[in-house]
C-alpha cells in the first residue's frame, strides 16, 4: 500500500507544481500582451486623431463622471519606519562610496611606500 500512495502523491505534487507554474506564465503573458496593447494604442493615438477620441472615451467611462473628476488628490503620507531606515543606510552607502571613489589612489600608494622606505631605512615606528 506504501508504494502506491506515494506514487500518486508523487504524482499529485508534480502536476500540481507543473500546472501552476503554467498558470503563472500564462497570466504573465497575458497582462504583458494587455500592456503591449495599451502602449500600442497610446503611441497610435500621438498620430491618429480618432484613436485619441476613442481613448478620451474609455478614459471617461472609466472614471465615472469624466476624466477630471475621477482623479483623486495626491496625498503625502509618512513612509513607514522600515523605508525610513532603508533610505538612511542607503544614504550612508552612497556616502562610503562617494569617499571610496573621492579617493586619490596615487597619494595613498606614495604615502604606504614612503613609509615602508622609512621602515626599511631604520626608523621601525609607524
Amino acid at each position: 500500500m506504501g508504494f502506491t500512495t506515494n506514487l500518486f502523491s508523487g504524482f499529485t505534487l508534480t502536476s500540481t507544481t507543473l500546472y501552476l507554474s503554467l498558470l503563472y506564465h500564462q497570466r504573465a503573458r497575458t497582462h504583458q500582451a494587455a500592456l503591449l496593447h495599451q502602449q500600442t494604442l497610446l503611441l497610435n493615438s500621438l498620430t491618429d486623431p480618432e484613436i485619441a477620441s476613442e481613448l478620451a472615451t474609455i478614459a471617461d467611462a472609466n472614471y465615472s463622471g469624466g476624466l477630471r473628476e475621477g482623479i483623486k488628490p495626491y496625498r503625502m503620507e509618512k513612509a513607514p519606519w522600515t523605508e525610513r531606515w532603508k533610505d538612511r543606510w542607503n544614504g550612508e552607502v552612497e556616502g562610503a562610496v562617494r569617499y571610496v571613489q573621492g579617493i586619490r589612489w596615487w597619494s595613498v600608494r606614495e604615502g604606504m611606500a614612503g613609509r615602508a622606505r622609512e621602515w626599511r631605512d631604520g626608523d621601525r615606528r609607524l
